[in-house]
């Protein structure tokens, strides 16, 4: 078995097309798992909604019904039997309402749609491999499974969403809706439906890392408890499950992003600390300190001081560079570098791991140096995986006309700064209450964006919570302000 030479054992990052991917892949993985990957046939590209563009290569399977064929003529069918349509021209006109106003939104550039993951059967209309056209891209579930288990998660990533949307109350959807989009998926995609309804709310994946020594204001514990909160505690009951849907991508995209800034502000930090003599100990605290603060966000700031495109540049560049540096050390032979799996058990293991690096690297020849330039390190292949990962999953996104509204950053000309989309901060804020129609409070917000590496300004967050009708008690408050969530 190769050894574990990495901080935290994420997958290499890529960042995925579309939000609806996220649930897609979520509801992929199960099937994977239970099926071990099997190969559909010879040639398969993968699956997507729609087929935008004359230019998409063979081997792509299209599940949205075209009227004419016996798919589209069921779902007629069943509607005219289920007493929602007069007759069968009736039926077909409401058929491709429903099916266009399941296609998500997309860039003008997509070659092919997805549908939005409202349900189990709708979020596998299509997969990662089908949206992007990638033979092998970067398993996206998995790094949401480890940075949810690095959060001190229980279940799965997965787990918690199957659950959910299997909601035997519905969820949030008619019952006439959910039957409609049950029957959407193609016939040969049955079985693979069965599977993830049947394994999915007690899926679990086994000997993921969950390290002691992380503290529980990182981004992977905001994760794990905003993920459970939303798929456990009624609030798919309560919201319509549209909304539901855009709640879990935002949660699941802020995660990504964050996650990976996290990790490589460690790796950044803990290069420069192995040529220091700066008490170990001291150092560890002052790198989780200064990770709650990797972005600022006042409203009242000059874009050009407010700019962060710099900071997530250097992040992925030199992240990744002290990352392969240190991937080295404990890779190499001899006398190498400690793992840093082999401190998980530890409260203080990273502090720990810190000592011993320092130990074997005392004395390196040119070892400074190579800090020095990994420090100092510009765009690679890796890095431009990373920056686009933590970039455009926060980047607001819009697509052909529809604003996003779940985007944490905004960008105009050679600045991008800190701008949520309204809907980004109430479903961070109401995801800090115990549950809807709970309160939850000022200093739970602000733990919370802390967490992500967010420093808010006071007055820009009463301000925007104000405008949103979600303070209910005056900004005198202060840290007991009182945040109503959305629903």
């Amino acid at each position: 078995m190769a050894k574990n030479v990495s901080l935290f054992g994420l997958n290499r990052p890529e960042y995925p097309p579309s939000r609806e991917l996220f649930m897609s892949e979520l509801a992929w993985s199960v099937e994977r798992d239970v099926n071990k990957r099997q190969e559909k046939k010879a040639g398969f590209a993968g699956y997507a909604y729609g087929e935008l563009s004359a230019k998409a290569k063979a081997g792509f399977e299209f599940t949205r019904p075209e009227p004419g064929s016996k798919k589209f003529e069921d779902l007629c069918t069943a509607l005219v039997n289920g007493r929602k349509a007069r007759d069968r021209n009736s039926a077909a006109k409401v058929v491709s309402i429903l099916l266009e106003e399941l296609e998500a939104p997309y860039s003008s550039k997509a070659l092919r749609s997805a549908a939005t993951p409202l349900s189990i059967e709708t979020a596998l209309l299509q997969d990662l491999r089908g949206i992007t056209g990638k033979r092998n891209p970067a398993n996206l579930a998995l790094n949401l499974e480890k940075m949810y288990a690095l959060g001190g998660g229980k279940t799965s990533v997965a787990a918690g969403w199957t659950s959910a949307v299997m909601s035997p109350s519905g969820g949030g959807m008619p019952a006439w809706i959910r039957d409609f989009f049950a029957g959407v998926t193609p016939g040969d995609m049955d079985a693979i439906v069965q599977t993830v309804k049947q394994h999915g709310p007690s899926h679990v994946i086994k000997d993921l890392r969950q390290p002691r020594w992380l503290p529980s204001n990182t981004p992977y514990s905001w994760f794990a408890g905003a993920w459970d909160n939303l798929c456990e505690r009624g609030w798919v009951d309560q919201m319509p499950r549209r909304r539901w849907t855009d709640w879990a991508s935002c949660v699941a995209r802020t995660a990504l992003a964050t996650g990976f800034m996290f990790e490589m502000h460690l790796y950044r930090r803990l290069c420069a600390a192995l040529i220091t003599e700066e008490d170990a100990g001291d150092a560890v605290r002052s790198m989780m300190d200064d990770s709650n603060r990797l972005f600022s966000w006042d409203d009242l700031m000059q874009k050009s001081a407010a700019d962060v495109g710099p900071i997530v540049r250097q992040l992925a560049d030199s992240g990744s560079a002290c990352r392969e540096l240190i991937n080295d050390l404990v890779s190499e032979d001899g006398e190498a570098v400690p793992a840093f799996a082999e401190f998980d058990q530890e409260g203080n293991g990273l502090t720990s791991w810190l000592q011993a690096a320092r130990k074997v690297c005392k004395g390196r020849s040119g070892f400074e140096q190579e800090v020095g330039a990994a420090m100092a390190a510009k765009k690679s292949g890796t890095a431009n995986n990373t920056w686009e990962t933590i970039r455009y999953s926060l980047l607001a996104r819009s697509s052909d006309g529809e604003q996003d509204l779940y985007a944490l950053l905004k960008s105009a000309g050679k600045y991008t700064w800190v701008e949520p989309g309204q809907e980004w901060l109430v479903t961070i804020s109401s995801l800090q209450a115990r549950g809807p129609g709970q309160l939850s409070r000022m200093t739970d917000l602000t733990s919370a964006l802390a967490s992500i590496g967010i420093d808010a300004s006071q007055r820009t967050l009463v301000s925007r919570l104000e405008s949103y009708g979600l303070a209910r008690s005056s900004h005198d408050a202060d840290d007991a302000l009182e945040i109503m969530p959305g629903f």
